[in-house]
């Protein structure tokens, strides 16, 4: 007699996510609201005194972040780039950097391991992206791009790699080295916000458009070889 995995219904474990996030958030918020007050009377004078009250806030608001940027990577559809961007903004680039990277992570770990035991639709399943991903001749590869793309949903990337099964230890490395690019540009580009370096917002800009179109290549190179070998 076989026994069958029971099914774990997406929903619910969006909607406690969420309000585990908005709860993080207000706690945040509290810990913030002198600097977010001087914020709104923000000019070039303060902004050497906002970045000192910034950046005096400890390990209680790093694990806040921390957990809010995995929750927000783990709830599909939405976006923890403010939060991440927001990081960089606090505790500069360095740590605001290891703060997401380590919340993207663990999001993205949490994800796989519940990916056997959720109910994914039959529209889910046929996602053209998912697809891709699945598709390619090395697949790691394509996966590990598509944790650096911030416009890919990372439940299709994760879902993709159980369905593959791809090795856990290569799994690990492959979230360690797709989200460090991400990671670090939002924690720079908070940096260079709070100086006011609008050259460094640029670059991060720029940096991030050009991993989007890396993708879009790749996938055109990927359907040209396809055709030629059809």
């Amino acid at each position: 007699m076989t026994t069958t995995k029971h099914k774990i219904a997406k929903l619910p474990l969006i909607v406690l996510a969420l309000l585990a996030t908005a709860g993080l958030l207000v706690l945040l918020v509290r810990d913030f609201w002198p600097e977010i007050q001087l914020l709104l009377h923000y000019n070039t004078a303060n902004r050497a005194r906002l970045i000192t009250m910034v950046q005096a806030h400890g390990l209680r608001d790093m694990l806040f972040l921390l957990l809010i940027v995995g929750l927000l990577n783990a709830v599909p559809g939405a976006s923890n780039s403010v939060i991440c961007i927001f990081a960089g903004l606090c505790y500069g680039p360095w740590i605001g950097f290891a703060l997401n990277w380590a919340g993207n992570i663990l999001g993205n770990c949490v994800v796989s391991a519940l990916i056997t035991r959720l109910n994914f639709s039959r529209k889910f399943k046929k996602n053209r992206i998912l697809d891709r991903l699945m598709k390619r001749d090395h697949p790691e590869v394509g996966l590990t791009l598509g944790y650096m793309v911030p416009v890919i949903p990372s439940i299709l990337v994760n879902y993709s790699a159980v369905q593959l099964k791809i090795p856990k230890r290569q799994h690990l490395a492959m979230v360690m080295i797709g989200m460090l690019p991400t990671s670090f540009l939002y924690a720079f580009g908070g940096d260079a916000i709070i100086r006011g370096s609008y050259k460094r917002i640029a670059l991060v800009v720029v940096v991030i458009i050009a991993l989007i179109l890396l993708r879009k290549v790749a996938i055109r190179e990927r359907r040209r070889l396809a055709d030629r070998k059809g």
